[in-house]
């Protein structure tokens, strides 16, 4: 499905980057993971075919972030570039209980990083085959909800940062939310659930492989639920 598509996911090292990581390998393309950890990056680079997944060490909230993952590229036109890296922040807190530091740091890196790395790998992007931007939103992004705070926030600003770059840019830029999945941050966000109820970021997977597709045809500045596509 994605034979020689050049791709760079974000938040790599686990939960939804890890997945559709693995999943975009496994269809054939080239992965450029980025992450902050590089013993769990590796742990994505063994789920994937040999040679297929790059690790990427570098926290794209530091000055230098955004350049380490373009100059990882050595050259390389990109193709895709899937935004899946996030922060949850502090659960259940209040506006008005909202710690300063936190609200900066989950900013940073739901939006800033987001809007960075972009600028950083444009040039690699514009050198692609009907490049694609995918950033992870979420149903809290789309609805306000009492007590998620800067995470709620920062992600319907990203929604705001999505359907502007769709005018501004040539390329394709789409919204996708996953919907509650089996990971770490949802369970640190609903530790009462149970997460064997939940599908895998495996499961979700189907609507990101299409949009990555050189041939896709959904329009630039769509919004997707993950849940509603079943198939590549």
């Amino acid at each position: 499905m994605l034979d020689s598509r050049r791709i760079l996911v974000t938040g790599a090292s686990s939960g939804i980057g890890r997945g559709l990581s693995e999943a975009y390998a496994a269809a054939g393309a080239t992965v450029w993971g980025v992450g902050r950890d590089p013993d769990r990056l590796d742990e994505t680079a063994q789920a994937c075919p040999d040679g297929a997944f790059i690790p990427v060490r570098a926290d794209l909230t530091a000055r230098d972030g955004p350049r380490t993952a373009f100059d990882s590229l050595d050259g390389s036109p990109l193709d895709v570039v899937v935004h899946a890296a996030g922060l949850l922040g502090p659960a259940d807190t209040t506006l008005a209980d909202y710690p300063d530091d936190a609200w900066d740091e989950v900013f940073a890196v739901n939006l800033t990083a987001v809007q960075q790395l972009h600028r950083a790998v444009l040039p690699a992007l514009d050198s692609g085959d009907r490049p694609a931007v995918i950033v992870l939103s979420s149903t809290v992004g789309r609805e306000a909800r009492a007590g998620w705070g800067a995470y709620a926030i920062s992600k319907h600003a990203v929604e705001a940062w999505v359907s502007t770059l769709a005018l501004e840019w040539s390329g394709r830029a789409y919204s996708v939310n996953p919907g509650a999945t089996r990971t770490p941050m949802r369970a640190a966000a609903a530790p009462r659930e149970d997460p064997m109820t939940l599908p895998t970021p495996k499961d979700i997977s189907p609507i990101f492989l299409r949009l990555a597709r050189s041939d896709a045809d959904e329009p630039s500045g769509g919004r997707y639920d993950a849940r509603d596509h079943k198939d590549g």
